[in-house]
């Protein structure tokens, strides 16, 4: 199973990551598109994002949403196409918006 999650909320992020990390420990694949408030989030917490990355969950950040913040490495910038690509690939969703 491949659950998604999209993160567009700072306040979401302990959420988001909690999520995560129980799909991977019952080993389904986990992709994360962050935008908006999320981008900022994720930049403000490179610990949660590098646990994250550490747990195999692939993680992208909308390009326009995180103009001029300082990602942490393994995080990929991407554009809406990529955001409805996890949505659209994903067998299940969760926004967090």
């Amino acid at each position: 199973m491949k659950l998604g999650i999209v993160l567009a909320t700072a306040r979401d992020l302990p959420t988001a990551a909690a999520l995560a990390h129980a799909a991977r420990r019952a080993r389904h694949e986990v992709a994360l598109f962050a935008m908006d408030a999320g981008c900022a989030a994720l930049a403000a917490a490179p610990g949660v994002a590098t646990a994250l990355l550490d747990d195999d969950v692939a993680i992208t950040a909308c390009s326009n949403s995180s103009v001029d913040v300082a990602l942490p490495d393994g995080i990929e910038r991407g554009s809406q196409d990529d955001h409805a690509a996890v949505v659209g690939t994903c067998d299940r969703l969760v926004a967090l918006t």
